[in-house]
């Protein structure tokens, strides 16, 4: 019998990029695989159309899910602002101690690009104790400081090329205890926050990864409210210092994700509410005004979808506007040498 793997797809609040990542899943992926979606606060409507065109995905949500459903409709339609934001960590833990050995992590705005067979992906890494395999690196293997091993398998195996210094101390830096790191960085002798981190999510990824179960379950506490993924680089670092732990990643990106959207984040110096931008591209969809593979295996064309905002006439996420917070995004990752083009 083939070996079974779980995919699991979190998903908040943007159904028109849930529709694409699972139609992307089903054209790509091959193998004995079921999809669970854990869903965060994606109003009832969309989640009874996605079951609809995909009747045997299942659809779990969170606890908070009808109080975030509820804060997303009122800042819509103008009122509070959305402030409900902690992070589902039961959901995420109870889905991946309901799953196989080896599963499969993505979230709704990441896409499939490359056929996949998880069956013979999940015997590898199980065969070759390997804890993570990587789909997506942002494009530029300049950013992956790591030395290559075994290939097979359409997978590459790499060891990792870390700061010097043993772990208690990385640790320590990374979760800035005692002020270390601010010290160091002040001193010129550490980089900025996230720049520092970076060389660490070679020993995880938030997504767009193959997980061995046991090794992701040590890396998230049920305690966690914020998300904060220094926390999960830190248990990384701490587990691959005490366990024998591979690391591999395709020897191509399997999967892409958006620059052109996201669930909450705003900048001050931009004038674009993402929010309720999501809620008119959630109605176009609905009403199936848009075909979600547009551009696939790119992402959508900002033009495509003007008539989106246009038709919407809300000063709060005007089309101009949302081209100017689109900029502001990419500049962010472009800054960590991801490619976003």
């Amino acid at each position: 019998m083939s070996t079974a793997v779980s995919i699991l797809v979190k998903s908040f609040n943007r159904p028109y990029y849930l529709d694409r990542c699972l139609r992307s899943i089903y054209e790509q992926v091959t193998g004995n695989f079921t999809i669970t979606v854990l869903d965060d606060g994606t109003p009832p409507a969309y989640l009874a159309e996605i079951t609809r065109r995909y009747p045997q995905v299942h659809i779990v949500r969170s606890d908070l899910y009808d109080a975030k459903v509820a804060q997303l409709e009122a800042h819509a339609a103008g009122g509070p602002k959305f402030s409900l934001r902690l992070i589902p960590t039961q959901l995420w833990i109870a889905g991946v101690e309901a799953a196989t050995p080896i599963f499969c992590l993505l979230e709704d705005d990441i896409w499939m690009t490359h056929p996949v067979n998880l069956t013979e992906l999940a015997d590898y890494m199980q065969a070759r104790q390997v804890v993570m395999t990587k789909f997506y690196w942002g494009g530029n293997m300049n950013t992956f400081k790591a030395d290559m091993g075994v290939r097979s398998n359409g997978l590459q195996e790499y060891s990792l090329t870390l700061p010097a210094g043993p772990g208690w101390w990385l640790r320590a830096l990374l979760l800035n205890r005692f002020k270390l790191h601010s010290v160091l960085h002040r001193l010129g002798l550490a980089k900025e926050g996230i720049y520092f981190q970076l060389p660490f999510y070679g020993l995880y990824s938030v997504a767009s990864a193959a997980f061995r179960k046991d090794y992701w379950l040590n890396l998230w506490s049920a305690g966690q409210k914020q998300a904060d993924e220094v926390h999960q680089l830190a248990r990384a670092l701490r587990w691959t210092r005490q366990h024998l732990a591979r690391f591999a990643k395709s020897e191509v990106e399997l999967t892409q994700t958006s620059f052109t959207s996201s669930a909450t984040n705003m900048f001050k110096d931009v004038d674009f509410d993402v929010i309720t931008a999501n809620h008119y591209l959630n109605q176009a969809w609905l009403q199936g005004r848009f075909d979600v593979m547009q551009g696939y295996p790119r992402d959508f064309d900002p033009a495509a979808l003007k008539f989106v905002f246009d038709d919407a006439n809300d000063p709060r996420c005007t089309y101009a506007n949302w081209l100017r917070w689109i900029e502001r995004f990419k500049q962010v990752y472009a800054s960590m040498g991801v490619i976003v083009d």
